[in-house]
């Protein structure tokens, strides 16, 4: 079992990893005793996920599969093959497996030690060895890593830091000079009722043909006033990434920064090379489809390039964005 580090953090800081450790061990812990398996691969059915992409490897593969196809264009077009990259904030490790699977040096970092474990347990049962690069896992708090990478990538993690401007800072500390850094963070900000009027609908139309899982959600919406409640009930869901069955949330610090703060801090510390909008509303609506598994991988399919096409055509806004960047002044 991985052991949890010796921290030298100021104190609030290092309350907030505490806390942040402990809801993603009991997290963890409760999805793996359901079968989760956190390899995008090798996932398996799970029921436990009511509305998340994990509870099929279908959705896995159709939204994480964007989100390492975007992180390996960004490496392959600005980095090196077989470079070093830090996987700051790595969770159970399926973003660091598909990178090192790619043929990167790999090193993942989480506060959560059962987030640890589980990413050792799935590498050491990993099949697909050819071309792999290196991968390591170790239980450090993202502001005590150390060490000197070609790349930092930072996967939806610094939104759960108050102060934006330290990770970024720990970051361009952790860089080689002309290294690259590397977030994919949410940005919800910029998503308005306009853009969960598109969900409720995509969501209300499922319904009436049984394939959602809320089955009797468009039954019960006999009025104008009724579907401007859901609507706003679906933007609140999507802006504070939990909905009413969802009490605890993912952890107790999601959201403690917004993505405009974290894109401002960002370009404080590094050059710009790009910057993508990201999903929109995928990732909490593809485990909710239901029906004959052909239809519900169906609609998956077609929502999902229904969503890529509307991010970039402006039609709905992006939920987040994707930056690259190198250390400013280099």
């Amino acid at each position: 079992m991985a052991k949890k580090p010796m921290t030298i953090m100021g104190n609030s800081a290092h309350e907030q990893a505490e806390t942040e450790a402990a809801a993603f061990d009991a997290r963890i812990t409760e999805r793996e005793r359901a079968g989760y398996i956190p390899d995008i691969r090798r996932a398996v059915k799970c029921d436990y996920f009511y509305k998340s992409f994990w509870r099929d490897p279908h959705y896995v593969r159709l939204f994480l599969g964007q989100v390492v196809d975007r992180y390996l264009e960004v490496f392959a077009k600005y980095g090196q093959p077989g470079m070093h990259i830090l996987d700051a904030g790595c969770g159970a490790g399926y973003i660091s497996l598909e990178l090192a699977r790619a043929g990167y040096r790999v090193r993942g970092i989480d506060v959560s030690a059962s987030a640890i474990d589980a990413a050792n347990r799935t590498l050491a049962e990993n099949p697909f060895t050819e071309g792999f690069g290196s991968l390591e896992y170790d239980v450090q708090p993202v502001l005590e890593a150390t060490g000197e990478y070609d790349a930092v990538l930072f996967s939806g993690v610094i939104h759960h830091f108050p102060d934006p401007e330290r990770v970024v800072r720990q970051g361009f500390k952790l860089l080689s000079p002309d290294g690259l850094f590397v977030c994919m963070e949410p940005c919800h900000e910029r998503w308005g009722q306009e853009d969960a009027a598109q969900v409720a609908l995509i969501r209300g139309l499922l319904s009436i043909t049984g394939h959602w899982q809320e089955p009797g959600l468009a039954t019960h919406m006999k009025s104008s006033q009724d579907v401007a409640e859901y609507t706003r009930a679906i933007h609140r869901e999507f802006v504070d990434e939990r909905d009413e069955h969802e009490t605890g949330g993912q952890s107790p610090h999601d959201n403690d920064c917004d993505g405009e703060a974290i894109l401002a801090a960002v370009r404080r510390h590094f050059d710009e090379l790009d910057l993508q909008a990201t999903n929109a509303f995928i990732y909490r609506l593809l485990g909710g489809l239901r029906g004959p598994e052909s239809e519900a991988h169906a609609l998956a399919d077609f929502i999902t390039a229904y969503e890529r096409q509307a991010v970039d055509a402006g039609w709905i806004h992006p939920n987040g964005f994707l930056f690259t960047g190198r250390p400013a002044g280099n």
